[in-house]
């Protein structure tokens, strides 16, 4: 159904479309939870055929195929075959722009628990982890496999967002970076494999360091980077002199987002330089597709972890409050921004 077509539905029936919005992303969760993209990627098929690869239902499998193929992963051929479309291939594992495990945790039951209690979240103004006394990083490691999903998601988005970085930033008088909140080191690989001249420290919680070391070793990066854990409320390595925090602050409300800034201030030599990373809140919403997905990336911020999506004003002002002072902040062609930072005179 197109945009005109919706709009000339009743009201009831038009918002009844966004009400059962809610069935689209468990549809694409069961198939990332499946298989079906990578099995699809072998060459077009009969539903009752790709049934027996994966060892489900025929009748619920060709079900969804057919709820797939309306919202563009696949597509029914007049044979009965379904076929991958370029945009199913993203949920293939192996796929360059592969988001499989970002579907796996959006679809997941951790951000369903918390989704469902938006109403509660919006009364109280905390998170909804917060609100059984527990924050949503906690929570996780209690559930180390939901831990390993999440960290494989933040690697996924990370990694096209780091040849965005490359090209907006000037890396080629930086001699050593730590990755603050650097997860399992994409974003530092890519920097690194780029500029030889570097070496890194990817910082991070404990259970990060096995995926970091072994993408670190597979990059040939042994030699010019290392996995520190510890705690960024309390610590990061010294010396450095550049500090990178991608898609970290949004995660946290002010009072903890000025913290972890305060920790990276006391680490930095004073010749240093701090990079936020992160996707701008507009000061003026408009009704394009990125304005609408960082609006609700903000509602995810508020049930989720009890962070926001900012403006490029409000983070100068937290960032600034921290003991810094903002000189630029550079466009990458990602949907992300670069804010740089250097430690205050004053």
């Amino acid at each position: 159904m197109s945009r005109r077509d919706a709009a000339e539905l009743p009201l009831s029936l038009q918002l009844s479309r966004l009400i059962v919005s809610l069935w689209i992303p468990q549809a694409i969760h069961a198939a990332a939870a499946l298989g079906v993209a990578d099995a699809l990627a072998r060459g077009p098929s009969r539903s009752e055929v790709l049934a027996a690869t994966l060892t489900v239902s025929p009748d619920a499998l060709h079900r969804l195929l057919r709820a797939l193929s309306v919202l563009g992963l696949c597509r029914e051929d007049e044979d009965g075959t379904f076929t991958l479309t370029p945009l199913g291939d993203c949920l293939r594992a192996e796929s360059p722009e592969s988001v499989r495990n970002w579907a796996l945790v959006m679809g997941g039951a951790m951000v369903w628990r918390g989704w469902g209690r938006l109403a509660e979240c919006v009364r109280t103004g905390r998170s909804a982890p917060s609100l059984d006394g527990k924050g949503t990083f906690e929570s996780m490691a209690e559930h180390p496999e939901d831990a390993a999903v999440f960290d494989r998601a933040m690697a996924e988005l990370t990694r096209r967002v780091s040849h965005a970085l490359l090209s907006a930033y000037d890396f080629s008088a930086v001699h050593r970076i730590v990755d603050v909140g650097g997860g399992r080191g994409e974003l530092l690989a890519t920097i690194l494999t780029a500029q030889p001249q570097l070496t890194g420290v990817v910082f991070d919680l404990p259970h990060c360091q096995d995926g970091a070391c072994q993408l670190i070793a597979a990059s040939g990066l042994s030699n010019r980077c290392e996995f520190v854990s510890g705690d960024f409320f309390e610590t990061v390595p010294a010396g450095a002199d550049l500090y990178v925090l991608k898609s970290v602050v949004h995660d946290w409300d002010d009072a903890r987002s000025h913290k972890i800034l305060q920790v990276c201030h006391a680490a930095m030599p004073a010749d240093a330089r701090l990079l936020v990373v992160e996707v701008l809140m507009p000061e003026r919403l408009g009704a394009g597709a990125l304005d609408a997905m960082i609006t609700f990336s903000d509602l995810n911020m508020l049930t989720m972890t009890g962070g926001r999506e900012r403006t490029a004003a409000q983070y100068e002002r937290l960032i600034e409050h921290a003991g810094f002072r903002v000189s630029r902040i550079v466009a990458t062609r990602s949907a992300y921004s670069v804010i740089e930072a250097a430690r205050s005179e004053n």
